[in-house]
Parts: C-alpha cells; structure tokens; sequence
C-alpha cells in the first residue's frame, strides 16, 4: 500500500507537507506544489486510509444517517420516501467533502456505541426517537439532527414538513370536488408522529365542513385484507368515494387491492397520497397527492449539520417546510 512518505520521497517534499495537500490544508503550500503531490499520488494509485485518518484526528469525515429497524423482516430502505431522501442527502454531504454512513438501530442501547465506535463527525436521524432524544444529547457530544420529530425538548435541531397542513389541503381538495363519505389509510397512529398530525388536519376540516368519520372507515396498514376492506366501505347504501393515505405507498396498495376487487379509481373510488414520489405521476391514473420537497428538505438537513459543525455552540433550530397539493387524476367530480 503506498504511503505518505512514499509520495513525500517522490515529490522531494516532507510527509508533513503530503499530508496536508491530502487533507485540504494548503494554505502553508504553494499551488505548483499542491499539484504536483496531487498528481503524484494518483499516478502511484494512493487511496487514504479513513480508519487511520479518524483515530488520529479523533474525527472523521463520516456522517452517521441511524434509522430505526422495527424487526429483522423490516427493511427501512423498502421505504420509497425514505431512500429518496437518503440518497439526496448522501449527494449533498458528498459535495461537502464527507461520506454518509447508513446504519440501522433497534434502540437506545445501539445508538451511542455506533457514533463512538466510528467517530462520525454527526448524525442524522430518520424515524421515530423522540423517546431518546434527551438521552441522546446527554451521551453524545456531536452535532445531531433529527428528521420529522415532534419531541418536546427543545434544544434539538429539527427538519421537518407541515404534516398538519397537508391533511386539511387533502380534505379540503374531497370537499371541493363533492366528496362527503371519506375514509383514513395509513400506519398505526402514534401518540405525536406524522400520521398523526396528518389525520389530525384532515379530521379536523371535516369536522369543520359537519363530516365525522366513524370508526370502520379508519385503517392502518395492518389489516389482514385490505381488498375486503374497500370493497365493505365502498359498499351499501353509503359508500366511502375518497381515501387519503399518509403516503405514496400506501396509495399504491389502494391502487393494485382495488383493482383486484374490481372497484375503479377514480370513478368508483377517489384517492389522495402523501409525498409525491417519482412514481405517482406514472402510475394510472396519475395519484394526486400532498407533495413535499425531498431535495429541498435533505439540502436543508445537509447545511444545518455543516453549520453545527463548523460553528461552536450554534442555536437549535426547528425548520418546518411547506407542502402543497399535487392535483393530477386520481380524485373524481362527483
């Protein structure tokens, strides 16, 4: 393996000096030497050794991206929204000079040993860790931003959406094209996450508008047969006409269940999503849908951990961006 000081003997320069070109520290080195080391190394095929790098300098150039892995048959990454945003933010980081390093969690416990072991220069997390934050500030002394988190500690940086908004935009959208008997998809509803808020503005406009929904015409994603399930709320006397789902993927399932129950959308069955995902202006007909903006949203995530990091103390920050409604033709005039 080549060595600095095999490219220092080379260029007649001292190891110092190689490895100071190497790092980005130029300004004590002229730029006709800078080059000349540069090319140097890549003709003699130099590759750094990272490892060794991080242990010296008691840092690294790798940024830690933890989700939360529910069980061993849950792949986080199946999740479109979420590779989406990792890759965005693997693209932005990159520009920055680091790597992103993706690693899955169960809980607590695995989280601290992680950062320490490989000396992440700071954290992402997507998913849910509100229960951990505190903790994890406590344990953890580099910069950590978290993802879509409605934690009440305050001292976190956070990124996030208007998942409240989005869910009044959605029923408002049923309402103005005549829909009145509505039904909710999505996952389990937790106590203050996304589909929470989410459900919570659609509700809430309902409401508004004298619209309850009753209990069977709430799903989450682990009814045994969601088939049967539509085509009960699409039956008798007063059939559901419009679902809102809390994703893009959930909209899809809608989509092949219904066509395989023989309900048709958007004229027997109307349908709004969450996220617009590539994939939603593809399938047929087009899903109409609450758009975020995932590169936007993982360049912001980007220049707050290189903020946190380059700066000392910075303040926390609570970032929510807006999202608008995607109309395309999956909600039918009734």
């Amino acid at each position: 393996m080549v060595t600095l000081k095999d490219i220092a003997k080379r260029a007649g320069v001292s190891s110092m000096t190689v490895s100071r070109v190497m790092n980005g520290n130029t300004k004590e080195v002229s730029d006709k030497t800078s080059e000349k080391i540069r090319k140097i190394a890549h003709e003699m095929g130099y590759v750094p050794n990272s490892s060794a790098r991080a242990l010296a300098s008691r840092s690294s150039r790798l940024i830690a991206a933890l989700l939360q892995e529910y069980d061993e048959d849950y792949n986080p990454l199946e999740d479109s929204y979420t590779s989406c945003f990792l890759g965005e933010l693997a693209r932005q980081i990159k520009k920055e000079g680091y790597d992103l390093m993706i690693h899955y969690v169960k809980d607590y416990s695995e989280i601290t040993y992680s950062l320490k072991s490989w000396n992440v220069a700071g954290a992402v997390f997507i998913g849910m860790f509100d229960e951990s934050i505190r903790k994890l500030q406590e344990d953890n002394h580099i910069p950590l931003i978290f993802t879509d988190s409605y934690s009440t500690v305050r001292s976190i940086t956070n990124v996030g959406i208007d998942d409240y908004a989005g869910g009044e935009l959605a029923a408002r959208h049923f309402l103005e094209n005549g829909h009145r008997n509505l039904a909710f998809y999505g996952p389990e509803v937790l106590d203050n996450g996304v589909v929470t808020h989410r459900m919570r503005g659609f509700v809430t406009v309902l409401r508004e508008a004298g619209i309850s929904l009753p209990p069977e015409n709430f799903m989450d994603l682990g009814v045994k047969d969601l088939g049967s399930a539509l085509k009960r709320l699409c039956s008798g006397k007063n059939p559901v006409t419009g679902i809102f789902t809390t994703a893009d993927n959930c909209a899809y399932r809608i989509y092949s269940e219904a066509y395989r129950m023989g309900i048709r959308v958007p004229d027997d069955l109307s349908v709004i999503g969450f996220d617009d995902l590539n994939m939603s202006a593809m399938i047929t007909p087009p899903l109409t849908t609450i758009r975020q903006d995932i590169k936007k949203k993982a360049a912001v995530t980007c220049d707050l951990l290189m903020k946190h990091i380059r700066e000392t103390d910075p303040p926390a920050e609570n970032i929510i961006m807006n999202v608008e409604l995607v109309e395309r033709g999956s909600v039918r005039r009734r």
